[in-house]
């Protein structure tokens, strides 16, 4: 990842905006960013632009923040928001689960490519962790979860297919179809 002054002002936004989120990991709650970190690394050793880097930097500032669209335009430039608000789960929470990633589904479905490579990494990093996660605390694991595990492993599924129907010679694509089928051995009895 190149350290450019629009890269280190999206680290720091990010690391801002998400200041005190924590997220649970396989070896104890750890800050949100490096979720963030993770996802950006993905799509940066793939060659992306500067501009996806910070849009995967920024991937979840207007699902899980109060930071607005207008705002990442502002910062970072229409590009920039468009990726991010292409990647953003912002369907209401009146919405049940299924419905909310149903809609994301269709998003993604006809997002531009760049965004596209975001959400391909963001899964990725979710499943490694989701795997880590189980590995160290076994069946307790599921009691974390807001819903059966069945439902992500569709929505992961949903995901890759979208990602192999789209871009399909993508390294990326070919990193999620192989964690995807490693998540799927590990859960399928569960």
């Amino acid at each position: 990842m190149n350290h450019t002054p629009e890269i280190k002002k999206a680290i720091q936004f990010a690391a801002h905006k998400h200041h005190g989120q924590m997220r649970i990991a396989h070896d104890g709650p750890m800050p949100y960013i490096t979720h963030l970190f993770s996802v950006a690394l993905l799509v940066a050793e793939d060659g992306a632009s500067d501009d996806v880097v910070i849009a995967a930097l920024l991937h979840d500032t207007l699902e899980d923040t109060d930071t607005t669209r207008a705002e990442l335009a502002e910062a970072f430039g229409e590009h920039v928001a468009m990726l991010v608000e292409a990647v953003t789960e912002s369907f209401g929470k009146d919405l049940s689960w299924k419905d909310r990633k149903q809609a994301y589904l269709s998003r993604i479905e006809e997002a531009d490519p760049d965004a596209l490579l975001i959400a391909i990494a963001d899964k990725i990093d979710n499943i490694e962790d989701r795997i880590a996660e189980h590995e160290k605390e076994g069946e307790t694991f599921f009691s974390h979860w807001s819903q059966p595990n069945e439902e992500y492993l569709w929505f992961y599924t949903e995901c890759l297919r979208i990602a192999e129907n789209r871009l399909p010679d993508q390294p990326l694509t070919k990193r999620l179809r192989e964690i995807q089928a490693h998540q799927l051995a590990v859960f399928s009895s569960h």
